[in-house]
C-alpha cells in the first residue's frame, strides 16, 4: 500500500510508520488505490538527529556526481557519474539536521550543495564544496521543495503554498516572491542558459516559465501531462524533461514547442529529473521513477544505467560537477 503525503507523491505506508516528516501537504501522487494524506500533518515518529550514522566528512570534487535526496533513508546520496552502469553504492551518505531532504542546488561559482529540508524547521541548509558538514541555514521557510542556483548565485526555492521565493547569495531572506500567476503547487525547478526559470506545477498540471529578471509567470501549455514533479534542461539538444507522476511516463520537448518529441513509459511513477549544465562534455541526464534512478545520455531516449543501490523513495536529483 502507498500513502501520499507531504508533497511527496507515493511512499510506503511501512515507511511512514517509522518515519516521516511533519509539513503540509499539496499531495503530487495520489494513485489509484492509494490513500491520500492531503493536508494531514506528518507525526514526527522519533527524532531523525537521533539516528545519524558516521560518515565521511567529505566527498571528490572536480568530477561529475548524482546527489540523491531519499524519503526512505533520510539522507543525500551521493554517486559518482562514471560509475552508474556498475549500480554503485553511493560513495557518501549524509543526513539533513531534520532527516527530509528534498530539493538540491549547487553553486557552481563555490560549490556549495544546497539541500532543501522540510521537516520541522523547514529550512535550506548549505554545505560547503565537498563536504557533508553543514554550514549555513536558512531558516523559516514554508515547505521548500525545489531549488535552483543561477550563475550569480541568485537562490530559487518552489514552496508551499504556492509560491517562488528568490535569494541573493548570502542573503536569509527573499529579496523577491511571486506568487499567484496560475501557480498552485510549484515543485521541480531547473534554469535554462539564459537563467529563466522553469517550474513544474503538479497542482496546475503546467509547466511555467519565468523570465529572468521578472516576476512574471508563463504558462508553457504543454500538452500530454497529468501531474508535472520533475523538470530539467538538456542545453546539448535544448530538450526539456519533465516527469509525469500519475501520468507514469517522462515526456521531453523541444524547448518552444508544447507537443512531445519523445515520450518514455514508467515504472510506477516518474518523480525527479536533473541534467548536468556546467560544462559538462557528456550533457547526462537523470530521472528517477519507484525506487530506481535512471540515467541518459544527451540527446538519447533511452537509459543506459539503472541505479538501485541504495534507492529508496527519491525526492530530488541532482547531476553536477562541484
Amino acid at each position: 500500500m502507498y500513502v501520499a503525503g507531504a508533497r511527496r507523491g507515493l511512499i510506503p505506508a511501512a515507511v511512514l510508520l517509522f518515519s516521516a516528516c511533519s509539513g503540509n501537504s499539496g499531495v503530487p501522487g495520489v494513485a489509484p488505490g492509494s490513500i491520500a494524506g492531503a493536508g494531514t500533518p506528518f507525526a514526527v515518529a522519533g527524532g531523525h538527529a537521533a539516528r545519524r550514522q558516521s560518515v565521511p566528512a567529505t566527498y571528490p570534487t572536480r568530477k561529475s556526481l548524482v546527489f540523491e535526496a531519499d524519503f526512505t533513508t533520510e539522507e543525500v546520496n551521493v554517486y559518482r557519474t562514471k560509475d552508474l552502469t556498475s549500480n554503485p553504492a553511493p560513495i557518501v551518505s549524509f543526513h539533513t539536521k531534520s532527516g527530509c531532504p528534498d530539493g538540491l542546488a549547487i553553486d557552481q561559482r563555490t560549490g556549495s550543495l544546497y539541500v532543501a529540508d522540510e521537516c520541522n524547521g523547514n529550512d535550506i541548509e548549505e554545505f560547503p564544496k565537498g563536504s557533508t558538514t553543514e554550514k549555513k541555514t536558512i531558516s523559516g521557510i514554508s515547505n521548500p521543495s525545489g531549488l535552483a542556483i543561477d550563475k550569480y548565485g541568485t537562490l530559487y526555492v518552489s514552496t508551499y503554498p504556492a509560491s517562488i521565493e528568490e535569494f541573493l547569495h548570502g542573503a536569509t531572506a527573499p529579496f523577491l516572491t511571486i506568487t499567484g500567476q496560475g501557480l498552485t503547487d510549484p515543485f521541480g525547478l531547473a534554469l535554462d542558459a539564459n537563467d529563466n526559470l522553469y517550474v513544474a506545477d503538479f497542482g496546475a498540471k503546467q509547466v511555467f516559465e519565468i523570465p529572468y529578471g521578472t516576476s512574471t509567470v508563463n504558462a508553457l501549455n504543454l500538452s500530454d501531462l497529468t501531474e508535472p514533479l520533475g523538470v530539467a534542461i538538456d542545453l546539448k539538444t535544448s530538450d526539456l524533461w519533465v516527469t509525469d507522476g500519475q501520468g507514469d511516463k517522462t515526456n521531453v520537448y523541444q524547448l518552444g514547442s508544447t507537443t512531445p518529441i519523445q515520450t518514455i513509459s514508467g515504472h510506477g511513477f516518474p518523480y525527479a529529473a536533473s541534467a548536468e549544465q556546467h560544462g559538462q562534455p557528456s550533457g547526462t541526464v537523470v530521472t528517477s521513477d519507484s525506487g530506481a534512478v535512471y540515467a541518459f545520455k544527451s540527446g538519447s531516449y533511452t537509459p543506459y544505467a539503472t541505479l538501485t543501490n541504495g534507492v529508496g523513495n527519491v525526492l530530488s536529483l541532482l547531476i553536477a560537477n562541484p
